[in-house]
């Protein structure tokens, strides 16, 4: 069963989603929406927290993490290989990465591709640790991409890599994203934040300097080791981010970060439930098969 399905959603017999014929809550004057005609719009899961955005005319990779199954030094295990390997990626214009400390957001073969990415936005400490091909970015600083088919603002934003209540997270800093601009659908991307609080927050800046969030990529699965913060979930528990989408009420929610790694606590059936739960299952975007192109318009 598809996860539409699940959802009581309506999926077609390719598994493509279904699309509704009604207006989205969204506005496109100040962020843009998803048919303002600036192209494809698209979301390609790699596996993890690993996807391929296709947005105004750009593709852009979130968090690669691209090794096979194995065991790393920190002590956690991959347990699922990625869709695809860095070969069949195609040209990437940007990577969006949350953080380099942990192995679930940037392995081995991840690192060795970013040296092949034009542009790579991270955190000011993954600059220091991996060099000067990292532009830092310190939260709610801007950026921008620029291609034929226009301007994509990037924004950094906060995020905190442990539950609310904790003044640090999880090996120190991490980043979100969120994409904006002319024709652009604003994108907000949670990273490794578990904080419906931070979350909160951050939407709420988004609408006031922004607009409405057209599309929300959580990451979810209550990652969790019971070396950091007493177990406690270091991503999004399936509940939080459900409560998160209720308040953010984006068109559409990619959920991200729910498989492939053993220190995820929680899994897309959970997640499901807990969006049926607070009335937003119909948001979720069904990402199976993995490697499969959706369509976020």
């Amino acid at each position: 069963m598809s996860l539409l399905a699940a959802c009581g959603g309506n999926a077609s017999a390719d598994g493509e989603d279904k699309k509704e014929n009604k207006p989205s809550p969204t506005g496109s004057a100040a962020g843009g929406s998803a048919s303002s005609g600036a192209g494809a719009f698209t979301i390609t899961h790699v596996g993890g927290p690993t996807a391929v955005l296709e947005i105004a005319g750009q593709r852009i990779l979130i968090d690669p993490t691209f090794d096979a199954p194995k065991k790393y030094k920190s002590g956690m295990s991959k347990t699922k290989g990625p869709a695809f390997g860095p070969e069949k990626l195609g040209k990437i214009d940007a990577v969006l990465l949350s953080h380099d400390q942990h192995d679930d957001n940037l392995d081995g073969k991840g690192r060795e591709l970013l040296k092949d990415i034009p542009v790579v936005f991270s955190t000011p400490g993954a600059h220091k640790r991996l060099g000067d091909h990292i532009t830092p970015m310190k939260n709610w600083e801007e950026r921008e991409l620029k291609s034929s088919a226009g301007t994509i603002k990037v924004t950094a934003v906060p995020a905190l890599h442990g539950p609310d209540g904790v003044s640090r997270g999880a090996d120190g800093e991490v980043t979100g994203f969120v994409l904006s601009g002319k024709g652009v659908p604003t994108t907000y991307i949670s990273g490794d934040n578990a904080s419906v609080k931070v979350a909160k927050q951050v939407g709420d800046r988004i609408k006031k300097d922004i607009g409405a969030v057209d599309t929300a990529i959580l990451f979810a699965g209550a990652a969790r080791t019971p070396a950091i913060l007493d177990n406690a979930p270091l991503t999004l528990t399936s509940k939080n981010a459900a409560l998160v989408a209720k308040d953010l009420n984006p068109r559409k929610v990619v959920p991200l970060h729910t498989d492939s790694w053993d220190i995820y606590s929680e899994d897309i059936k959970s997640l499901v439930k807990a969006f049926q739960d607070q009335g937003v299952a119909d948001k979720l975007v069904d990402l199976e098969p993995a490697g499969k192109k959706k369509d976020l318009s």
